[in-house]
């Protein structure tokens, strides 16, 4: 038996235990990388498009709706809480460390701890064809248009139009994304 054989079996093993410990779980077989962790809540509802690629190291908490596109890919160390909404369009590729929130702190003058004053909780919609480089994050409520790039590095904390390249903290617009039907070697 060929040794890629073997590797398709493990996968698919985890991915029919996945189905027989979580039913309302909507996913094609994906690839779940070693030391990876996926934590999900009784109310959460899943959907897992096709081809999708969990590398070494994810954390996921789904405690909420989150529906991930077609050959969505996560690189090493990416994490992801969801506790309202989270969708992801196809063909989106997350690079290493990449961390997503739709949830946040409850910040304000008061002597409570801030442990207990709660959460913030917005949905987060990321388009088809984005790109968000090394250790980016992504807060809570943020829309990310089609074929966006996202620099490593930045803190997204305000919408991102398609097209366009931002970077920074907090990030900004680098720069738009020009269509052209010719492909430019520089």
């Amino acid at each position: 038996m060929k040794l890629t054989n073997v590797f398709r079996w493990i996968e698919y093993r985890y991915y029919i235990m996945w189905c027989i410990r979580y039913p309302w779980l909507l996913a094609h077989p994906c690839r779940i990388g070693r030391g990876s962790r996926l934590n999900i809540g009784p109310g959460a509802r899943i959907r897992f498009g096709r081809h999708i690629c969990f590398m070494n190291h994810f954390t996921g908490y789904f405690y909420g709706k989150t529906t991930i596109g077609d050959q969505v890919f996560f690189q090493d160390n990416c994490h992801i809480s969801v506790h309202e909404e989270l969708t992801i369009g196809d063909y989106s590729i997350f690079v290493e460390g990449v961390s997503i929130h739709d949830e946040n702190h409850i910040v304000a003058a008061s002597s409570d701890p801030i442990g207990d004053r709660g959460f913030v909780v917005k949905s987060i919609s990321i388009g088809r064809n984005v790109w968000v480089g090394a250790k980016a994050t992504i807060l809570p409520g943020v829309h990310i248009g089609d074929n966006a790039v996202i620099g490593a590095n930045a803190v997204v904390t305000r919408d991102v139009p398609a097209y366009t390249v931002v970077a920074g903290v907090p990030a900004r617009m680098i720069r738009e994304i020009i269509h052209s039907e010719q492909f430019m070697m520089q």
